[in-house]
């Protein structure tokens, strides 16, 4: 009897620590995202639909609505903190997840403004940027590089005004929960297509 009576106290005992553990916040997509739609290379300087820079001016944290912040940042998204870039030289917002991605869009104050001088800066004369290809997203001409020397970290620029280029970029050290943590220009890409999307949609 007393047996009996202890193996069920263990097993109460093993049912409630299996119930009261931390559970796993369940991811908000149902599937890992596809890739962003690029298409073929555009002159740098050609664009034929600017955009209307007045909502990224006003509130670039809104131009990724929660779906798309775990497709690009971080799955699931509840921890995901956005942070307003309002100073120059850079304009824009920053999506961080704890110690995990940091994705930034940015509209650069100061030169390089443009892929056409992003093209023939000092840093890309100097092959600070390769692998560097162009592309274009949204029909916008768009350029794939990286900085810092390492392909670890990984940027889009895309131009979407006669004057005016927007840059995208994810770093972080480990992308635990980003669906692009072994493709990061594939992740930039998708951030960079959501945001050009809603800004197209006004």
């Amino acid at each position: 009897m007393k047996t009996r009576v202890l193996s069920c106290a263990v097993l109460v005992a093993t049912s409630l620590l299996t119930s009261c553990g931390p559970s796993t916040p369940e991811r908000v997509l149902t599937q890992p995202p596809g890739p962003a739609r690029t298409g073929a290379p555009l002159p740098l300087d050609q664009v034929d639909k600017p955009l209307d820079l007045a909502k990224f001016d006003a509130d670039p944290c809104s131009l990724l609505t929660k779906d798309q912040v775990a497709a690009a940042v971080a799955d699931p998204p509840g921890d995901v903190s956005a942070f307003r870039k309002a100073a120059a030289p850079i304009y824009g917002c920053s999506w961080v997840a704890p110690l995990g991605a940091n994705a930034t869009a940015s509209k650069p104050a100061k030169s390089p403004r443009t892929l056409t001088e992003l093209s023939e800066s000092a840093a890309r004369k100097a092959d600070m940027f390769e692998p560097w290809t162009e592309t274009s997203i949204e029909d916008l001409p768009a350029v794939v590089y990286h900085q810092r020397g390492s392909t670890d970290d990984c940027s889009v620029a895309v131009q979407v005004t006669d004057q005016q280029m927007l840059t995208f970029e994810i770093i972080g050290k480990d992308l635990p929960r980003n669906y692009w943590a072994n493709d990061r220009c594939g992740g930039v890409a998708k951030m960079a297509e959501a945001v050009i999307g809603n800004l197209r949609q006004k």
